[in-house]
């Protein structure tokens, strides 16, 4: 055999010679012994050797006689290779007891289940609730503790129960009578896995262990293929072979039949890939409890990995809930695909969560905050109560007054009925905000920052930022460059979608006015960058409250004018409230006592100073609706809980759709006619949008006092509070419009003061006028200026109209001359 060998290996290299002798030698007779000579296989106790110049017979010593192998018995499991590539079958071992329960678990479950074999054959994985698997009589008596064995040793318990799903699928599909890659490989996934993991809680003695944690996606990147299987080829046979590479980290195989190391092929047939995605979770600024306990704290982030088919489940801005399983890598995430690690980092293990199932629960408000069937009752019986008003009074209960301020903010964070997402796209209607927007206007001082504070604490998710040190991308979506991939990190708008975000200063960020625009009207974030064309959702409400150009707010500028917004951003806003610092004697006294007994902290009702004997008389849990509704929410004195507040706003936002009553079509259409019928505004015209603002802002009344219907009773109290909104809104743009049209400027009437003379010229064929005759044309052209003499010198000066004599002019331009 060995001279059959060399007539071929004319030009092959030495030294592979020589290994490839040695290889054929052991081969045939074993192994060298250290006397000097080949000891021969298969000879039990002694046996013959060939030593160096002799055929002498030796005795071989029983420690080189190289035993026999027990015969490997075959699993009887279709894709035992592929879930456990490392271990070999034994028919006793716990891997296999345990197989056996899952088994006959899967038996009982699989047949005339459609939904399972629709999940594996659209995904490739089948989704089972720890409850219905731990609750299974098949695993309560034969597997008692597999809570506690999912939890401590999750990797050997999924590839279990993945093991048994394919076997049983590929058994009913026709067993041995076709090959076991007929089928997709399964993996089971396991949801509703608790308790659920805060992310400060993520040291490194969970590493191994299976959790659930909760937060926000703030970056995800592209999908990439993962090589789960290398094609591995010996250089000197050609012979093929699979290596698993566990964890998609490189390892190389052991040496191939021929005794030297295998060439990788990442092309080869054998070759295997599924798509991975990096998630970056955030915990969340307020927690369940409604404190803010991460105030003055980054927040913590972690690094998930999604793989097969949940590439695609979440995009920024998502609140998901993620089960998996905690693990390593060494020397950080960048370096740890690609080969070797820097070696200063040899000793640094980060740690990441490699995702078994993802739950998106921005779409269920109820589910992201765990409302319980307690939780139910407690809202119910609210609702029975003048709902309103308890919601109103718990809104920051430090500042004082601003009744109808708090009104319209518990209003947007509500919401309008939501018409559903596929209507829009499915039968060709228009899109259709739900969300109102609010922008609070006025002097420094009456607590604009603390009523955005409050409302992004109460709300089930809120999102606070500050004017001055916020971008445009930070406002909207980021597209950077991570290493070799393209990742998108969401902003302020998008952290918030199915919530608010709260924006304060915003007259300091005129430049990132723009980028609102369309976030609040069509409530999306479109990005064309780097190649990238895509659009993250931002269904949420903006509420911004700003300060005057000048210090103070002037009633003599209009409101664009005072904060610098443009018409078409200052449009978007349903409800416009101007806070002004005005002296009042009997507000400063009441406001006074307020604040000096929140110092002084005396009492249990935070504070608060009733105003007179007539409101105090007006406790009762409904009041009469011929009450102004300033007086009947003031009325209210019990003060919610912020954590049931926030539980209350969601569950009302996601159980209720109210539609319009003929009541309450009714006024609001008379409502609406009445404002087009008194508009004179330039600056803040009445358009559709107003009327559609007093729908939504209608529905989320009926949705706070838990009714199906909305009535007249909600849009009454909806007028009211656009009433107490266009009061200051329409008084100040009516006083600039009456003093624009009274008081002309110099440039403008001389403009027209020039064209009607020359029409008067043309008409009297003359070019000279007296000062009388001037005032006569200016009156019939409606011109008004405060000052005539200074109008006069202005067109002197300028060369129209040139002085020829006590009280005469002449026109220059006229064709007369």
């Amino acid at each position: 055999e060995y001279k059959s060998y060399l007539s071929n290996i004319s030009n092959v290299p030495w030294h592979i010679r020589c290994l490839k002798r040695s290889s054929l030698m052991r081969k045939r007779w074993g192994s060298w012994d250290k006397r000097g000579g080949w000891v021969k296989r298969g000879r039990g106790t002694s046996g013959q050797h060939r030593g160096g110049g002799g055929g002498s017979r030796r005795s071989t010593p029983s420690s080189l006689i190289t035993p026999a192998l027990p015969p490997v018995e075959p699993s009887p499991y279709y894709g035992w290779s592929d879930y456990f590539p490392d271990d070999t079958y034994a028919p006793d071992s716990p891997t296999t007891l345990r197989l056996r329960t899952f088994t006959a678990f899967f038996e009982d479950l699989l047949p005339n289940n459609t939904v399972l074999y629709q999940q594996v054959s659209c995904r490739g994985s089948i989704t089972l609730a720890v409850e219905d698997v731990a609750g299974h009589p098949t695993l309560h008596t034969g597997l008692p503790d597999f809570r506690d064995l999912l939890r401590d040793t999750p990797d050997l318990i999924i590839r279990s129960l993945s093991l048994a799903a394919y076997h049983v699928l590929t058994v009913a599909e026709g067993g041995g009578t076709q090959s076991i890659h007929a089928l997709p490989l399964v993996m089971v996934r396991i949801a509703s896995f608790t308790p659920v993991t805060s992310l400060r809680d993520l040291r490194a003695n969970l590493y191994g262990k299976f959790v659930t944690v909760q937060g926000t996606v703030v970056r995800v990147s592209d999908s990439q293929p993962l090589v789960t299987h290398l094609h591995f080829t010996c250089s000197v046979c050609g012979q093929e072979s699979a290596h698993p590479l566990r964890d998609g980290r490189y390892s190389v195989p052991g040496s191939s039949c021929c005794g030297l190391p295998l060439s990788p092929c990442p092309g080869g047939a054998l070759t295997r890939t599924i798509d991975l995605q990096k998630v970056r979770l955030q915990e969340a600024v307020v927690s369940d409890e409604g404190a803010p306990d991460t105030a003055g704290r980054i927040p913590r982030t972690v690094e998930v990995e999604v793989t097969a088919d949940l590439v695609g489940s979440c995009v920024p801005g998502d609140s998901v809930l993620v089960s998996g399983v905690v693990k390593v890598n060494q020397g950080g995430r960048e370096g740890s695909r690609g080969g070797g690690s820097i070696r200063r980092d040899q000793c640094l293990f980060l740690l990441y969560i490699h995702a078994n199932h993802v739950t998106s629960s921005t779409s269920s408000e109820e589910d992201a905050l765990a409302i319980t069937a307690a939780d139910i009752t407690e809202i119910s019986a609210i609702g029975k109560r003048y709902a309103f008003g308890v919601l109103v009074n718990s809104l920051c209960p430090t500042i004082f007054g601003h009744t109808l301020v708090k009104a319209g903010l518990i209003l947007s964070l509500v919401g309008g009925r939501d018409r559903g997402s596929g209507s829009n796209t499915a039968n060709g209607n228009l899109h259709k905000r739900v969300d109102s927007h609010v922008l609070i206007v006025g002097d420094p001082g009456l607590g604009k920052s603390q009523l955005l504070q409050a409302v992004s604490n109460i709300a089930p998710r809120g999102v606070y930022v500050c004017g001055n040190s916020t971008t445009s991308a930070g406002l909207t979506v980021t597209l950077a460059k991570d290493g070799h991939d393209t990742v998108l990190e969401a902003g302020a708008l998008v952290l918030s979608d199915r919530g608010c975000c709260c924006i304060d200063e915003f007259d300091k960020m005129t430049s990132q006015h723009n980028a609102l625009l369309e976030a609040m009207e069509q409530q999306s974030i479109s990005i064309a960058k780097a190649g990238m064309v895509c659009s993250l959702p931002a269904r949420c409400s903006v509420i911004a409250a700003a300060n005057p150009v000048s210090g103070h707010y002037n009633p003599r500028k209009s409101i664009a004018e005072n904060v610098k917004l443009s018409g078409p951003l200052l449009s978007r806003f349903d409800l416009i409230f101007i806070l002004l610092d005005r002296a009042d004697a009997s507000l400063d006294r009441y406001l006074s006592e307020h604040v000096l007994a929140l110092h002084a902290e005396e009492g249990n009702d935070g504070g608060r100073v009733e105003r007179d004997e007539a409101e105090g008389q007006l406790r009762s849990s409904t009041p009469p609706s011929d009450i102004p509704l300033e007086h009947r929410l003031q009325s209210c004195r019990e003060v919610l809980d912020p954590r049931l507040m926030r539980k209350y706003i969601a569950h009302v936002r996601a159980a209720y759709r109210p539609v319009l009553g003929e009541d309450a079509k009714a006024v609001l259409k008379e409502f609406y006619l009445q404002l087009r019928a008194e508009d004179r505004s330039e600056e803040t015209p009445v358009t559709t949008r107003q009327l559609e603002s007093l729908i939504r802002l209608t529905e989320s009344r009926a949705k706070i006092g838990q009714r199906t219907e909305a009535t007249a009773g909600d849009a009454l109290d909806v007028v009211e509070i656009f009433r107490y909104c266009m009061r200051d809104v329409k008084a100040v743009d009516d006083m600039v419009v009456k003093e624009r049209k009274g008081a002309m400027g110099v440039a403008k009437a001389g403009k027209l003061l020039i064209a009607a003379l020359n029409k008067h010229s043309e008409r009297t064929a003359t070019s000279l006028f007296s000062i009388p005759e001037i005032k006569e044309v200016m009156a019939r052209s409606n011109i008004e200026v405060k000052s005539f003499d200074s109008l006069m010198m202005s067109l002197n000066d300028q060369g129209f109209l040139l002085k020829k004599g006590s009280n005469i002019f002449q026109l220059q331009t006229s064709h007369c001359l």
